[in-house]
């Protein structure tokens, strides 16, 4: 398999970092995760098909670790687990020259990921384009010390708000072209987060972002081989 088809899936979850302890899972072919942000603002998951190993639940402690690890080795890789019991304690990926070994951590210390079950209505959704992701990292990286992102609807327009604040403050703001939404205040979500989220996700074509006065937004990016699923919680705003 290529080495680009782990690393992409990692960088969906690691988020640069901010979810470092999870669970992989693969069942059917399938690889999988649900994760947490260390800051518990971001739930998700990921999954990417045609993944060709014997299902197995891999416990991952330090994700920086392994990514670090994939370094030292070509596009080319084959991918193993080991086993003691029926229980995997390490993965072994391998190039033409080089293998690489990654111990793997016990499930019950990582940490359980709140199930989703029911979602609000959403008051705004809008497609995730390049344009779009391109124009807000640029943004972000005009105003680096920014915290959060708002979204907002009211008179027919909805706009982008980049740090957001009732007081007077430095800010990024532009309209959003949106049929059909709903009035929705000022709805603030981590900008770092949401970044990330975007320069994880930028092989994809497009998105989509879903906004609810409930303080939820929801992210999906898909691809032929896999979907990406973000879930941000509100930030109160300063």
């Amino acid at each position: 398999m290529k080495k680009t088809q782990i690393t992409s899936f990692i960088e969906k979850y690691h988020l640069a970092g901010n979810a470092n302890s999870v669970r992989l899972d693969v069942k059917d072919k399938k690889l999988s995760c649900n994760f947490i942000t260390d800051d518990q603002n971001v739930v998700g998951s990921v999954s990417m098909d045609n993944f060709d190993i014997d299902d197995v639940t891999l416990g991952v402690y330090a994700t920086s670790q392994l990514t670090k690890l994939l370094t030292a080795l070509d596009d080319e890789v084959e991918f193993k687990v080991n086993k003691a019991d029926s229980s995997a304690f390490s993965i072994k990926i391998s190039d033409k020259t080089t293998k690489v070994t990654f111990m793997l951590a016990d499930l019950s210390v990582i940490r359980q990921v709140p199930d989703l079950k029911n979602t609000p209505d959403w008051n705004v959704t809008f497609k995730l384009t390049k344009d779009f992701t391109d124009k807000f990292i640029k943004s972000k990286n005009a105003l680096p010390e920014t915290e959060n992102f708002a979204v907002k609807y009211r008179n027919g327009t909805t706009e982008m708000i980049l740090n957001y604040s009732t007081l007077n403050t430095n800010r990024i703001t532009w309209p959003l072209d949106i049929p059909n939404a709903t009035d929705l205040s000022a709805t603030c979500f981590s900008a770092n987060l949401f970044k990330e989220i975007l320069q994880a996700n930028k092989d994809c074509e497009e998105g989509e972002l879903n906004v609810s006065s409930a303080g939820l937004a929801k992210v999906v990016f898909k691809l032929a081989e896999g979907t990406s699923t973000y879930y941000l919680v509100q930030l109160q705003a300063s």
